[in-house]
């Protein structure tokens, strides 16, 4: 079993709460800053808060039991309502390899305040990027975290968020890796979904050219995450799954190879053909239990990226 990501066993599917829903926005506000080291024998975790428009969120920094100051890679993952993740042997073997790692509440989830998860909105990526962007700045500010190696980590709607945050120079991201990420507009990948099956988690009768060919007629809508993948300036790693369904990932691919070439981007594209939205390998539309694929190639990539031994 690959150690470094399966455990993470979570749905990471396009949900969300209903549109423009209150999520526990009126919760007491998480202490700020960074709160005491727990020490453990192998690894530090310290509870961090943070704040950005008007509502205060909470993370936990996991690091290695070692000085440091290390790099540090910051997760943000799909649109459901997901929370920072507890500690786990998947968690301990980056710690192992050297690499600290930050999760935090979703806005509006857990210990975060704000509202969940107006996902069909398009300022809401822009606020949850800033999210993003502001547990950076904090962390870049711990003495033990190494202010010129911290990457940003995205899965599904995260792909969406991690572009808008790397896009911003003043935060000096070193990498980004995405995965099951679209690069096509909110309104293509939800007519994608609606035309392939996904949101009823089954493969329709329409094969993907298709179902591109709708697309085209309706043209791009809402957010569109193009031009902030074209101001990324850092080195990135998309992953994609050749039987998900719920994003059209050759498109998405397409694009990227179009940024790629034209803006001459340190882009690495990888598709792995028997995985699903998931990568649960051979997995059904929806199916994110299953057995996922072997990850570590995106360990070695960022073990490369981020200067680990």
């Amino acid at each position: 079993m690959n150690k470094y990501f399966t455990p993470i066993n979570l749905n990471f599917a396009f949900l969300g709460c209903l549109l423009f829903s209150s999520c526990d926005s009126d919760k007491p506000p998480f202490p700020l800053g960074f709160g005491e080291e727990r020490v453990y024998s192998n690894h530090v975790e310290i509870d961090v808060g943070f704040e950005n428009e008007g509502a205060v969120l909470a993370g936990t920094l996991f690091l290695p039991n070692t000085p440091g100051p290390h790099p540090v890679m910051v997760h943000h993952f799909g649109s459901d309502r997901w929370k920072r993740l507890a500690y786990s042997d998947a968690i301990q073997a980056n710690l192992d390899e050297g690499l600290a790692l930050f999760f935090y509440d979703k806005r509006g989830v857990g210990d975060s305040q704000g509202d969940c998860c107006a996902w069909k909105d398009p300022d809401y990526f822009y606020l949850l990027a800033g999210d993003m962007a502001s547990a950076v700045r904090l962390l870049r500010t711990h003495h033990k975290v190494d202010s010129n190696r911290i990457g940003l980590y995205g899965f599904s709607q995260g792909g969406w968020i991690v572009p808008i945050a790397a896009a911003d120079t003043t935060l000096h991201i070193a990498w980004t890796v995405i995965g099951s990420g679209p690069t096509v507009s909110l309104g293509e990948e939800i007519l994608y979904s609606e035309l392939s099956g996904d949101d009823e988690c089954k493969n329709s009768s329409m094969s993907d050219s298709a179902i591109y060919a709708v697309m085209d007629k309706n043209g791009p809508s809402g957010f569109n995450p193009r031009v902030s993948l074209e101001r990324m300036k850092n080195p990135g790693i998309w992953v994609y799954g050749g039987l998900d369904r719920s994003i059209p990932v050759s498109r998405s691919i397409e694009i990227l190879n179009d940024i790629k070439s034209s803006q001459l981007h340190d882009f690495t594209i990888i598709l792995r053909p028997t995985w699903n939205h998931c990568w649960v390998v051979n997995g059904a539309p929806c199916d994110c239990e299953g057995i996922r694929g072997d990850q570590y190639f995106i360990f070695q990539w960022i073990k490369d990226h981020a200067g680990l031994q």
